[in-house]
């Protein structure tokens, strides 16, 4: 899961995301400081520069056995990243992002409008600072290859314990856009790919682009969003006594609300979602796999009542079930 790409609605939308306006002064930029930067000074010119970039272009994700052709067009306007991303297999789902706005046009043309769930390349999550990824990782030169036709450049993030996997990102020489990024467990497999077979920088910002492939769906704000606070009965504290190093927390309280017990944990690359829940009884405990994610599942006693902890992620199965096992009941 982080990744290029900015897949902002992937999940929300059953499929896809979001993430960069070129022009010569950007090209130079880059071209003037790849010269002498180190493997870890170009990935934090990615972060700066990535996201600024204008373009078009066509992408496959491939997790596990499953493989998904999007395509997607991003720029800037005004000062704000706008994207639209359309799923090329199957039904026909969009996601368009304009600005704080973001907006799922569903195969029957419906539209439904997301909560924004934060800027990340190739996935649904943000991208972390170079000091919080260097607690993690260390940085190293892939050396220059070529991808969608375009000279990249590789770097590759190698963790510096067992409790994460591999992270490789190939950058576009011109404008430091992600084309391919891979996470790669520690014996060699991949677990996700984004790889561009198509890619086209823009040099200016083009508002037609942007529209709806659909011309009868309209993109209208919701008028309002209810608000459900949880009351001082409604909470359940808890809290981890192990989490590997460089993961923060995502969620901005330190409780969480009874039946939707959920905190998201991130590295910078990666992320960790820790559900608890009271439950009726004991049922499905254990450890799971499905391409880069991770599952695992068990039970804990507290104040007479079951509760069930699951931790799901782009994490070590062994990780997230000795995660699991560190959640405390207070």
């Amino acid at each position: 899961m982080v990744r290029w790409l900015v897949i902002l609605g992937l999940v929300s939308c059953a499929g896809i995301s979001f993430a960069a306006e070129t022009d010569n002064g950007l090209e130079a930029q880059v071209a003037t400081k790849q010269q002498s930067l180190t493997a870890k000074g170009l990935y934090e010119q990615m972060l700066e520069l990535s996201p600024k970039a204008m373009y078009q272009g066509i992408f496959s994700h491939q997790a596990g056995n499953q493989v998904q052709n999007i395509e997607i067009v991003h720029g800037v306007n005004e000062g704000s990243i706008w994207e639209r991303m359309m799923h090329l297999d199957g039904p026909v789902r969009e996601v368009i992002r304009r600005g704080e706005e973001l907006f799922c046009i569903h195969p029957d043309a419906s539209v439904e409008q997301l909560q924004k769930q934060g800027d990340a390349p190739f996935g649904n999550k943000a991208m972390g600072s170079i000091k919080q990824l260097s607690m993690a990782y260390d940085f190293k030169f892939l050396g220059g290859q070529r991808v969608a036709g375009r000279s990249v450049v590789g770097i590759q993030l190698t963790p510096k314990d067992a409790a994460r996997h591999f992270y490789q990102v190939w950058l576009d020489q011109q404008t430091t856009v992600p084309l391919r990024t891979e996470l790669i467990a520690r014996n060699g497999k991949v677990l996700e790919r984004y790889l561009f077979s198509y890619f086209k920088p823009d040099n200016k910002f083009e508002k037609r682009l942007f529209e709806p492939r659909n011309k009868g769906v309209e993109l209208k704000l919701a008028e309002s969003t209810r608000v459900l606070k949880a009351t001082a009965a409604d909470i359940l504290e808890w809290r981890l006594n192990w989490m590997p190093i460089g993961f923060q927390d995502q969620t901005a309280s330190g409780h969480a609300p009874k039946l939707s017990a959920r905190r998201i944990y991130s590295d910078g690359v990666v992320m960790f979602s820790v559900y608890v829940e009271g439950v009726q009884k004991v049922q499905d405990e254990g450890t799971a796999q499905a391409g880069p994610t991770a599952l695992a599942v068990q039970h804990k006693q507290w104040q007479g009542q079951t509760h069930r902890i699951t931790v799901v992620g782009e994490i070590p199965t062994e990780t997230a079930q000795r995660i699991a096992q560190s959640v405390e009941l207070r």
